[in-house]
């Protein structure tokens, strides 16, 4: 695959806005002193802060950013190492622990709020609001078919392997790797 046909996948496009996003909000926050928050960590500390008053707990974050519960538990570990966070058992379910912000983690909420809104302006010049519309809109389709995917390959259902063989073997007789999903554009 060449540079020219990357536009034809949308993974790798997504993920490389992600990577350019991930390091304008570390490069932002850190120039202000907080070299020890990840991007995962201020999207957390906003979600915590912006869910007080309730039980959060770590199902919350898995469901909420779509992450694992390994992941989730190595982040929020490092957070609460970092002291932005405390858990503590919830009074309801003792095998639960509630996760609240500690006043470290609400003082960097405030900068990390602001960060992310002047960064999200910055990111946004030049496109309408049409434009963003369709973008979310697109975006939400692109979620939702990868989110039934998910289900899909992770159910007992293995007709997917056998969508991919055939996929595999289109391309082959076309000769080139990607040439069908180009084609469907």
């Amino acid at each position: 695959m060449n540079e020219g046909e990357s536009k034809f996948h949308v993974g790798h496009r997504i993920r490389k806005l992600d990577n350019i996003l991930k390091r304008n909000m570390q490069l932002a926050l850190s120039g202000q002193g907080i070299d020890e928050v990840t991007a995962m960590n201020g999207f957390i500390i906003m979600y915590l802060h912006h869910h007080s008053g309730q039980a959060v707990h770590q199902k919350d974050i898995e469901k909420a950013f779509r992450i694992g519960r390994s992941a989730v538990t190595n982040i929020l570990t490092r957070m609460e190492e970092n002291g932005f966070i405390h858990r503590e058992t919830d009074g309801c379910d003792a095998r639960l622990k509630c996760l609240t912000l500690t006043p470290k983690g609400e003082e960097q909420c405030q900068v990390i709020c602001s960060t992310i809104e002047w960064l999200n302006s910055r990111h946004l010049e030049g496109i309408s609001a049409g434009e963003l519309k369709q973008f979310f809109e697109t975006l939400d389709r692109i979620e939702g078919n990868a989110g039934r995917l998910s289900g899909r390959i992770l159910g007992t259902d293995d007709s997917w392997i056998r969508e991919i063989k055939g996929f595999i073997d289109r391309e082959k007789r076309e000769g080139e790797p990607g040439a069908s999903a180009s084609k469907q554009e």
